[in-house]
């Protein structure tokens, strides 16, 4: 009769073959098999952990991982898995500690010292990304997403000229070609007579997805975000006390939905990004929420609205003649157009900030609500939010349809 040991051997072995073969969920039955006859078995809790890692259980995976290392430090692909578990669970420090064990442990790794880079940008150590991103582009000079990190790291250091090489290099590769000149159109911020893209749609609907669940905590807590309360505080004492339809666009979660809810009989919401909009559905405070590009929503549904609100989202549009000019179709007679915008004072109408993010000018903004019907109402300035540490300056605007 077979022991249990040899059980276990048997199931192990079973595990390394649907392993080697990418069959998990069958080298996963069959590690768990071995793992219950030899409970704490570092190989066993080691290769449960990396199918785990495989089948994206990163919650299951990681204390499988842990034991393995607290059984046996020294187990190379423990480490580069649960570094892998710590990435998809955004703990980056941690997830930085595992790589670079990981790489300690065995050899260069040209993809294994660019996530320890990507975790070390994420963590905020721009210095030492930058110097692994170095590294690993070293060692492997075909990484396109190194190339297109180690540019964002070095524009976020300001070091555009060298981002820009980045960028180019990243192109060359075959990286996204729509993506990148956008990325290289803001490094030349400021230049008299370069062109200003319009933000690639897809970039901006990844960047918001990828953004959804840390949102509230990241623009509110660590940005100092103040802008959607502004906007619904300073509304003009000539408003209605309550407005028949109110239209949130890009409404993100819903932070400035929630503050003019009880002031709307109807309240709808539309953002481009599909995650924001799952969290905007999980406050209930909107009575329709709808995922889709704000001026393809705005041509499509001609419904009058009695206040549209624009909360931290022009700086993600750049060129607003099509939106005004949709507005100005949308907003009911007497109806109000409230929103923020980082204002732009080097004479241009917009610019298209080393930041990502659009500035525009109140005279370009005063043009536009004039063509479509628009009076200027107010205009308040304000820190919208901090970067790096710095106020960033901004503009709350009203305007009533005429």
């Amino acid at each position: 009769m077979d022991t249990a040991l040899d059980q276990a051997r048997t199931a192990f072995l079973s595990g390394i073959e649907h392993f080697g073969q990418r069959r998990y969920v069958q080298a996963e039955a069959a590690f768990e098999a071995a793992l219950k006859l030899v409970p704490g078995r570092p190989s066993v809790l080691q290769n449960l952990g990396m199918t785990k890692v495989h089948l994206g259980q990163y919650e299951a995976a990681m204390p499988l991982l842990r034991a393995a290392l607290a059984a046996d430090d020294s187990l190379r692909d423990a480490w580069d898995a649960l570094g892998s578990a710590e990435m998809a669970t955004e703990q980056w420090t941690a997830a930085a500690f595992s790589h670079r064990r990981a790489l300690e442990l065995g050899p260069e790794s040209a993809v294994l010292r660019l996530r320890l880079a990507s975790c070390l940008a994420q963590a905020g150590a721009l210095a030492e990304a930058i110097a692994a991103y170095r590294q690993a582009l070293a060692t492997d000079p075909g990484l396109i997403d190194g190339w297109s990190e180690l540019g964002h790291a070095l524009r976020e250091q300001r070091q555009l000229d060298e981002a820009a090489t980045c960028y180019r290099k990243a192109i060359a590769l075959g990286a996204d070609a729509e993506e990148h000149r956008y990325f290289l159109a803001a490094l030349q911020s400021g230049t008299e007579g370069a062109a200003v893209p319009d933000a690639p749609r897809d970039y901006v609907k990844s960047l918001f997805d990828r953004y959804a669940d840390d949102f509230d905590h990241h623009l509110i807590d660590k940005l100092g975000y103040r802008g959607h309360q502004m906007l619904i505080e300073r509304l003009p004492a000539e408003c209605p006390p309550r407005f028949a339809r109110v239209l949130d666009l890009g409404c993100g979660t819903g932070l400035c939905g929630a503050l003019v809810r009880d002031r709307a009989d109807h309240l709808t919401g539309i953002d481009l990004s599909g995650g924001m909009v799952e969290k905007a559905r999980a406050r209930g405070i909107y009575d329709h929420l709808v995922e889709a590009d704000l001026v393809d929503y705005l041509h499509l549904d001609q419904t009058p609205s009695d206040l549209v609100l624009l909360a931290d989202v022009l700086i993600y549009v750049g060129h607003l003649e099509r939106l005004f000019e949709r507005l100005g179709e949308r907003i009911a007679a007497g109806g109000w157009l409230a929103f923020s915008v980082e204002e732009n004072r080097n004479g241009q109408d917009l610019q298209l900030l080393p930041s990502l993010r659009y500035a525009h000018s109140e005279s370009y903004l005063r043009r536009l609500a004039a063509a479509h019907g628009l009076e200027w109402f107010a205009n308040h300035a304000l820190t919208l939010r901090f970067d790096q540490n710095q106020p960033i300056a901004g503009l709350c605007v009203f305007l009533r349809k005429s």
